[in-house]
């Protein structure tokens, strides 16, 4: 099997992988704002609690982060024809997400 071949074989396992999780905390989050914004609804227990969780919103962030590396990595491998151009561009998506996980990282320590 070549490189390119395991790398998006990793990139679909790595997107599979975390497709659901970021699925669920997204339904979870969206419904405990709602119930938080309308507190007749009631969904969840304690939605103030659930929506204000730090290691789920650390777990979301991680799990943003590799989604969007898998996602990165096949767009490029899938859409790219020159190798150069590949490098470049994948390098610099990945150093831009790696920055943005690193700020979120930062502002979640503060918090």
């Amino acid at each position: 099997m070549s490189r390119r071949a395991a790398l998006i074989r990793l990139s679909l396992l790595i997107i599979e992988f975390t497709s659901l999780p970021l699925l669920m905390l997204a339904s979870i989050y969206l419904l405990s704002g709602y119930q938080m914004l309308v507190p007749e609804l009631r969904i969840i227990p304690e939605s103030r609690k659930i929506h204000t969780d730090r290691f789920l919103r650390i777990l979301t962030i991680l799990l943003t982060y590799l989604h969007a590396l898998g996602g990165i990595i096949i767009v490029v491998e899938r859409r790219l024809r020159k190798e150069v151009l590949k490098n470049i561009i994948r390098t610099a998506l990945i150093t831009t997400i790696t920055f943005l996980l690193l700020i979120f990282l930062m502002i979640e320590a503060t918090l």
